[in-house]
């Protein structure tokens, strides 16, 4: 009872061997066979590319790394393998790594016409002639080259056919199960995984994938910085030319102020003159009366000497976190940024008044 037990637990992992009958028949138990439990579907994506971009795809049995260091020589490898011909220009699309031994390159090739032109070798003819069986020994003997298959992307016919039937080892239900949970029947496509083996290179494709994909954000992460230290500079540099351009508007004032002061002398106040020289007046009073503007910052300047005497002679600490310390000097420094703007209009607009008062009496000088 123990051994058949144990025999049936190895036949649920898809190994070992089973009786049929007390003659003796027996089979193998594989991971395709209906007493293999280890089983499950996946997701991959569906292929989008046509015929006439000319993809496809070389299965080499080697690791990334070593892939990636022969590149070029593969290059040369391929083409001398096709023939060799001047017109044709071997190109690598993407070399990605499957497992531990085995890379897809997908390659394609351009075929350079007598007028110069060049088109890429439909996907089909170049499949085609990389597994006719000549070239396709010297592919495995000089690439290492196990598979090549064309990325094409499926028919509508060639889907229908692929999910009415459910691969070797996969039972109807399983099957018809995860077609109806395709999260994107457009895009993906169910495939089965069978046995530990199927399993542990999803798993690991997914790391891989995953791992890719955090480079990918980290790389985008280190570009975002790089955009924002731009900006930060590009901001400073804008504040820097918006004060030149106030400051530039200013003297551009002066200057229109005393040109027209120097056209105006020898005439008579226009009407609309004679009225702004009334309301810079009235302004003038206003501002040097002595409960107004004048003297309320009178005012707060001796409040605030007095309150700097009694915070030295005070005894108590305060202690403020950092973030009510910055709110504080804020605060502060629009306070101190807006009397200081109030002061620079006071002395513009008293120099505007001594200007006009300048053009009065040499007016009053030049009639006399």
């Amino acid at each position: 009872m123990i051994y058949a037990k144990l025999n049936q637990l190895q036949a649920y992992w898809g190994s070992g061997t089973v009786i049929l009958n007390q003659a003796g028949n027996w089979f193998n138990v594989t991971p395709e066979s209906p007493f293999s439990r280890f089983k499950s579907v996946g997701y991959c994506r569906l292929p989008s590319t046509r015929n006439e971009d000319g993809l496809v795809g070389l299965f080499i049995g080697k690791a990334l790394t070593e892939v990636e260091k022969i590149q070029s020589q593969m290059v040369s490898t391929l083409h001398s393998i096709l023939g060799g011909k001047q017109e044709h220009l071997v190109c690598f699309d993407s070399v990605t790594s499957i497992n531990a031994n085995t890379t897809e390159v997908v390659v394609y090739v351009l075929q350079r016409s007598a007028t110069g032109a060049t088109q890429r070798i439909p996907a089909g003819d170049l499949t085609s002639a990389l597994t006719s069986a000549n070239i396709a020994n010297q592919l495995k003997n000089q690439m290492c080259v196990t598979n090549v298959i064309s990325k094409v992307a499926f028919s509508s016919s060639q889907l229908s056919l692929y999910l009415d039937k459910p691969p070797a080892g996969i039972s109807p239900v399983l099957w018809e199960q995860a077609k109806q949970e395709n999260p994107d029947p457009g895009k993906l496509i169910p495939v089965p995984l069978v046995g530990f083996k199927a399993i542990s290179e999803r798993l690991r494709s997914q790391k891989d994938q995953s791992e890719a994909h955090l480079a990918r954000v980290e790389l985008i992460g280190k570009e975002i910085e790089d955009i924002k230290g731009t900006q930060t500079t590009t901001v400073n540099r804008l504040q820097l030319l918006k004060r030149r351009h106030l400051d530039l508007s200013h003297r551009v004032l002066q200057v229109m102020v005393d040109v027209e002061v120097q056209k105006k002398v020898g005439f008579s106040l226009l009407p609309e003159e004679e009225h702004l020289r009334v309301q810079l007046e009235s302004i003038h009073q206003e501002l040097n009366a002595p409960n107004q503007f004048k003297g309320r910052l009178s005012e707060m300047l001796s409040l605030i000497r007095m309150q700097s005497l009694n915070d030295t002679s005070s005894s108590y600490n305060c202690e403020m976190d950092n973030v009510t310390l910055q709110s504080l000097h804020s605060h502060i420094g629009r306070q101190q940024q807006g009397i200081s703007h109030l002061l620079q209009v006071v002395r513009d607009d008293l120099a505007h008044l001594e200007i006009i008062r300048q053009g009065l009496t040499d007016k009053q000088t030049t009639t006399t």
